[in-house]
């Protein structure tokens, strides 16, 4: 069992984790924690988001907007047959 204190820090109130607790609990640095007050016990639990940089191609891929991306494509699309308008290079 690891002991640990509480500090201050500005307004909050601080409570650090060992590491070897963390590393067991499969915590890195940069998780988010739901915690909540169960009597004198607090509970902390992994809040189920996806840590930023740690989804899979297959979650990024999911939240493409097809339609959004075939349209900003042709907006931007090179007007190939269109007359110049001013001094570009062709």
């Amino acid at each position: 069992m690891a002991s640990t204190r509480l500090r201050q820090q500005g307004g909050a109130v601080i409570l650090t984790i060992p590491s070897e607790i963390a590393a067991k609990a499969g915590w890195a640095v940069g998780i988010e924690l739901d915690v909540t007050a169960e009597g004198e016990a607090v509970s902390i639990r992994p809040s189920g988001r996806v840590a930023r940089g740690r989804k899979t191609l297959s979650q990024l891929l999911a939240g493409i907007d097809e339609t959004e991306i075939r349209a900003f494509n042709a907006a931007v699309a090179d007007g190939a047959g269109d007359t110049p308008q001013g001094r570009e290079a062709i």
